[in-house]
């Protein structure tokens, strides 16, 4: 099992009591303007923290690399009555076809994976045309460079949990996807929540 995986599959027991974010994935959810119908990827679903906010109207698969996180996830699934397809698999390598999905979600994902880029690179490669994506996750929105204080966190944090400083607007420009809407969500802007379209 690789490093990735196995520190989250350590940290999964205690995820909830840590991490919640409720608040902030409703309104990107509110933000995504989903329909009825259409179909949902959870990218990165952890626990599952985002499957009570879910519309039972949509058809959701969720992924993610640690079974012991994805283990959490189905127990919440199963308790909320929600049909949800569950598998373990890397964010930057989905097994999915192209254009599968209206709607892709990122909630604290892009941040942690050791490939940012490859993580939207998949991420728009299943998006149907015309569909979005959905961005919770702390990054850097410069301009200039980040915070002296960010900077000197940034390697210890990326070995530990996550990557401080990720350049979401020029990795998502990369790529060929657009922000159309964008706010901060939590700690003065650190945290931010961004709709992203083609």
């Amino acid at each position: 099992m690789s490093w990735s995986a196995s520190r989250w599959d350590f940290y999964a027991p205690h995820y909830d009591k840590l991490i919640s974010f409720s608040k902030q994935r409703t309104r990107s959810l509110e933000l995504a303007d989903l329909r009825p119908g259409e179909r949902l990827l959870i990218d990165g679903c952890g626990t599952g923290l985002d499957l009570p906010h879910i519309p039972r109207s949509l058809q959701v698969d969720a992924i993610d690399l640690s079974p012991g996180m994805l283990a959490k996830a189905s127990e919440k699934a199963k308790i909320l009555g929600l049909d949800a397809r569950l598998q373990t698999m890397d964010a930057q390598h989905l097994q999915f076809e192209d254009a599968s999905f209206d709607c892709v979600l990122l909630h604290l994902i892009v941040a942690i994976v050791p490939d940012p880029l490859k993580c939207l690179q998949e991420a728009v490669r299943v998006l149907k045309p015309g569909g979005r994506i959905m961005l919770f996750d702390k990054y850097f929105y410069g301009p200039g460079r980040p915070r002296l204080i960010r900077r000197l966190l940034n390697p210890l944090m990326k070995r530990l949990v996550t990557d401080l400083n990720v350049p979401i607007p020029s990795l998502a420009a990369q790529v060929g996807l657009r922000i159309t809407h964008e706010e901060p969500a939590w700690l003065n802007g650190m945290f931010r929540i961004a709709r992203l379209e083609r």
